[in-house]
């Protein structure tokens, strides 16, 4: 068997035991998510009179401070109060979209009358970085590989082989097929988790690829966001 023959019998039998956990549902435009969302994302919730009129913003914590005052669209901004809760009958609500080929992730507080008001809009990718780095998640900056509409996270380690059917994987790698199931089945809904395990190195540690592709408005739930990491802590 010539070496291009045997490379494709390899990829061939990769394929046929690469496992996939995978449902797709319409990629929702907005979530709610709770109010603890906006700290672990780094911001602070501040009441504001813009132009004489009460609303609020968000700034980077610990960036501004009551009786601070700017000038922002040509009107003038002053800080009346940093809110440590949430105000009354509100709800935090995220909408990521594409604009000029990036991810895009903005965050409205709805008040109690209903009206959105814009607190900020930036690059989705770069914010989950930010954040998955303020809460030390690691195993998900380790494994981040891209991010727009979706994010991709991309896990391996050791060298290709004869990746193992399903009957012979080890109970550690079922139960991680097992639970990325449920993380889409029960909380985003539309993703898609693959792995092939290679058996151990000399080292006995596990060789492997794993990815996961989640629609990125769902990772800026820390609740979920820890799960993942789990996830991928749980293959070391």
């Amino acid at each position: 068997m010539s070496n291009k023959e045997r490379m494709m019998e390899l990829k061939n039998q990769i394929a046929l035991n690469t496992f996939v956990r995978e449902k797709w549902e319409e990629i929702p435009e907005r979530i709610e998510v709770k109010y603890k969302n906006l700290k672990a994302w780094g911001f602070d919730l501040a009441k504001i009179l813009k132009g004489g009129q009460e609303t609020f913003q968000a700034y980077e914590e610990q960036t501004r401070n009551p009786g601070d005052s700017y000038e922002q669209d040509g009107q003038q901004v002053e800080i009346k109060e940093i809110i440590e809760n949430a105000p009354p009958n509100s709800k935090l609500i995220i909408y990521v979209t594409l604009e000029e080929r990036r991810g895009v992730i903005k965050a409205y507080l709805q008040t109690e009358k209903g009206d959105e008001v814009l607190l900020f809009s930036t690059s989705a990718g770069e914010l989950l970085l930010q954040y998955f780095r303020r809460k030390k998640l690691m195993h998900l900056i380790d494994a981040f590989q891209s991010s727009g509409l979706t994010t991709e996270f991309i896990r391996k380690r050791g060298s290709e082989g004869k990746a193992y059917d399903f009957d012979s994987l080890p109970p550690k790698m079922r139960r991680i097929l097992r639970e990325a199931g449920d993380i889409v089945r029960k909380h985003t809904k539309t993703g898609r988790f693959s792995l092939a395990y290679f058996g151990e190195n000399k080292d006995k540690e596990d060789r492997y690829i794993a990815t996961f592709l989640l629609p990125t408005i769902y990772l800026f739930d820390i609740d979920i966001a820890e799960q993942i990491d789990k996830l991928f802590a749980s293959l070391t």
